[in-house]
């Protein structure tokens, strides 16, 4: 994993090797939601440098709107079930 830090922020990524592709994962973004999306360039050719041809990140629906001018594209929901007590 690679730990990607700024003065108002963080990232953390990981390569994740399939059989026919390398695809960066960002594992977790957390701090000022312009210092993360700031990191977004050089996060990308750092993972290209590294032969990878895609990035990949998990989030809540609140991410679709900032990241929409910086080319990224809903590709699945997530679903959650809460467990009762008992």
């Amino acid at each position: 994993m690679q730990l990607w830090p700024a003065p108002r922020g963080c990232i953390v990524t990981e390569i994740v090797v399939y059989p026919r592709k390398k695809v960066l994962n960002i594992f977790l973004a957390g701090g000022e939601l312009d210092q993360i999306l700031d990191m977004d360039h050089d996060v990308k050719e750092w993972a290209k440098s590294h032969g990878c041809t895609a990035a990949m990140m998990s989030g809540r629906m609140g991410w679709k709107k900032p990241l929409a001018p910086l080319n990224w594209k809903l590709q699945y929901a997530s679903f959650l079930k809460e467990f009762e007590d008992g």
